[in-house]
């Protein structure tokens, strides 16, 4: 199903200019729907000196009228239908709860370089897939790609491979949005135990070591062109196009310099739930490829995510 309700979240301190920017075109579709709301912090709930909490009151409602007005400012500039909402609270826990209440698609977080421990919240936990914009890329994505692991060496192949349909899934309904035609997917590999091998003792030349590498090259490249063949396939009345992208090294060094390579504005990327299904980005390893990322992501939930939130909205 194509994601039509977009909740995004204004800090107090956000610029809204590039939420504007990018969701203006993806909102101009009639079938879509906006919903902004903005988290002031409950300063004086957290202080128990009472000489103090009038101070905090103060600081609450300036915080809460200086976020109206950057709500009501993106609500204006983003040029279609947008429901505002003024919250009070923790930010990533209202975020997720208004994700729930509203029954958002997906969440949009601006975010100022390296990810807060908010948008680390969200990433992990929030029910839907998380949108992080980056503050620098004040336009709207021309190009798209996907993160994807080998699912044929997972150790859950079926759960994995449903991973990745979901990743494509995600990210064509993006690139129909932005009426972009072509989708770079990108799988970052490294051959195994080549450090052993390229070690003294193992007994093998430059040259073995070297066709040991081509050899599992050519067979990671097979499966990267199969599963690019197969998802052209899938959507070839999409008006979409799927491009290999094989790189070699760690994700969290090659996937950036990949997209550097590719110019991407938007990266769709999955992260673990937590029995950490092989085939997917875990933890850490998605968190510190955003940090070292100059544009976009989009972050999406394994098929089999639960959030504990919705129980209890």
């Amino acid at each position: 199903m194509t994601p039509t309700n977009a909740l995004v979240a204004i800090d107090f301190d956000d610029d809204v200019t590039p939420l504007t920017s990018v969701l203006r075109q993806w909102a101009m579709r009639e079938d879509s729907h906006v919903t902004a709301v903005g988290v002031a912090p409950s300063l004086s709930s957290a202080i128990a000196n009472p000489k103090i909490v009038s101070l905090a009151k103060n600081a609450e409602k300036n915080l809460l009228d200086d976020l109206r007005e950057r709500v009501d400012a993106f609500g204006l500039a983003i040029e279609a239908p947008v429901d505002l909402h003024l919250l009070s609270g923790r930010t990533a826990e209202e975020v997720m709860k208004a994700a729930v209440l509203y029954k958002a698609d997906f969440v949009v977080k601006l975010s100022h370089g390296a990810i807060s421990g908010i948008e680390k919240k969200l990433i992990r936990k929030c029910p839907v897939p998380v949108w992080i914009i980056n503050s620098d890329r004040q336009f709207a994505p021309q190009r798209i790609a996907v993160a994807v692991d080998n699912f044929d060496v997972a150790a859950n192949k079926s759960q994995a491979e449903l991973t990745a349909a979901s990743l494509l899934r995600h990210s064509v309904d993006l690139a129909r949005r932005f009426q972009i035609t072509a989708i770079h997917i990108v799988h970052a590999w490294t051959p195994e135990a080549v450090g052993f091998l390229e070690h003294p003792r193992s007994g093998l030349s430059d040259e073995d070591v070297k066709n040991y590498i081509k050899e599992w090259e050519d067979v990671t490249y097979t499966w990267l062109e199969g599963f690019v063949s197969a998802a052209n396939e899938r959507y070839a009345d999409f008006g979409v196009t799927f491009k290999p992208k094989l790189v070699m090294g760690d994700a969290k060094t090659a996937l950036p310099a990949a997209l550097k390579e590719l110019d991407a504005d938007i990266l769709v990327i999955g992260s673990a739930n937590r029995s950490g299904v092989s085939g997917l980005f875990i933890g850490n390893t998605a968190e510190t490829v955003i940090n070292r990322l100059d544009c976009s992501v989009y972050v999406v939930k394994p098929e089999d995510f639960r959030s504990v939130l919705a129980a209890h909205v």
